[in-house]
């Protein structure tokens, strides 16, 4: 039973909102880190400005992500999420390449050229991080309610920019302190911890687009909100694949009702636990089966003698039931009186009833008449009949 959201989800709404506000902040402290790199003469907070520059692209590119995964149309019915888990890859190969261009300008091209203010340019670092620590607590919050991936990327880009900021103060601070080797221990730190976030985002990227099924516990979780919905007997199958920010389900569920719409409605319901759980569900499919019984049921019709077959459907005397165990056991065979056989009108359909209500799954007798109705309310059912040429039933073993 898919269901496909409204456009214009407000989710979407708040995660462009987000990485409008974090393309706009960025953008305005790059301007400010390359006036200052170039009044000030440093080369390391030029190259700082470069590198938040490579996020404002970033951003700029999960923004456009965001705000098209939701478009739909005959060649993309399930629209376009995993653009979204696109540009979070996207994000995260820009993340690395960052890291490897700080560890380069620090270890391989003779470090950074000191500023001829260096008091003043670190604390004109410390008020760039102190904002972007401000920024980069909020978004990984929201990154976190949202369970958007491309925010979480833009995350990581902050954290980046938080790191590339104290590799400026570190290397300015070891410059005047002539402290050896402060700086390059402080872009080890930094740089494990970049790689460390950008490692987390390039995983769930790729697992994404690869259609990976969601961790384990999330799969039990789920399944189990499925199996205490009332009347469902049993979770036969359960798949979930995340796309963006979004969820897919595809679960088959055994239910205790032969009605129709009465399964339906059992149906609806363990959907709506499941929503209930996984708040991000963007489509649900749904199928229903009848409860599996664990074993196959035959009834023989039979004339007083409980050994030949009743000619008639309605004139039966007894009933042999056999019960054959699906898994391989030994059969089961007892014999019952008609319920219906005092009855003076209607003897068929309550028969008939009767023998649903039993749960049979075949009804032997001889050849005879039967109404067309009740063959077709069997059939309805889900019951065969069957007309045996041989006026007795085959022994399945001694009746009891």
């Amino acid at each position: 039973m898919p269901e496909a959201p409204s456009p214009g989800h407000p989710q979407d709404a708040q995660k462009s909102r987000w990485m409008l506000a974090s393309t706009g902040l960025n953008g305005a402290l790059s301007v400010a880190k390359i006036g200052w790199g170039i009044y000030s003469g440093s080369t390391v907070v030029i190259a700082d400005a470069v590198h938040s520059i490579s996020d404002v692209l970033g951003a700029l590119l999960i923004f456009a992500a965001i705000r098209f995964s939701r478009h739909r149309s005959p060649r993309f019915p399930y629209g376009l999420h995993k653009v979204e888990d696109m540009a979070a890859l996207a994000g995260a190969v820009l993340v690395v390449l960052a890291a490897y261009e700080i560890v380069r300008a620090v270890f391989f091209t003779g470090g950074a050229q000191p500023p001829s203010n260096p008091v003043a340019t670190m604390f004109f670092m410390a008020a760039i991080i102190l904002a972007e620590g401000v920024f980069f607590l909020a978004e990984r919050r929201a990154a976190q309610i949202l369970r958007s991936p491309g925010l979480q990327s833009d995350v990581v880009n902050w954290l980046g920019d938080i790191g590339a900021g104290f590799v400026v103060i570190a290397g300015i601070g070891g410059h005047l302190l002539h402290l050896p080797y402060a700086q390059e221990i402080a872009v080890v730190i930094i740089v494990l911890l970049i790689l460390e976030g950008a490692w987390d985002v390039l995983r769930d990227a790729v697992l994404s687009l690869l259609d990976a099924s969601v961790p384990p516990e999330m799969l039990r979780r789920a399944e189990t909100l499925l199996a205490t919905a009332p009347e469902v007997e049993e979770v036969e199958q359960l798949r979930l694949r995340r796309a963006g920010s979004v969820l897919f389900a595809d679960a088959t569920i055994a239910v205790a009702e032969s009605n129709f719409h009465r399964a339906h409605e059992v149906a609806e319901r363990a959907e709506a636990s499941l929503r209930q759980g996984f708040p991000e569900l963007e489509a649900v499919t749904l199928h229903y089966e009848p409860q599996r019984k664990p074993y196959r049921r035959c009834a023989y019709l039979l004339d007083d003698d409980q050994a030949t077959l009743a000619a008639r459907f309605g004139a039966t005397r007894w009933i042999r039931l056999d019960d054959q165990d699906r898994a391989g056991g030994a059969p089961m065979s007892r014999m019952v009186h008609s319920p219906v056989a005092g009855a003076e009108r209607g003897k068929g359909i309550r028969l008939a009833a009767w023998l649903i209500a039993q749960g049979v799954d075949e009804i032997h007798l001889r050849s005879g008449e039967m109404e067309p109705a009740l063959q077709d309310l069997l059939e309805a059912a889900g019951v065969a009949v069957m007309v045996d040429t041989q006026e007795s039933p085959a022994p399945l073993e001694a009746a009891r």
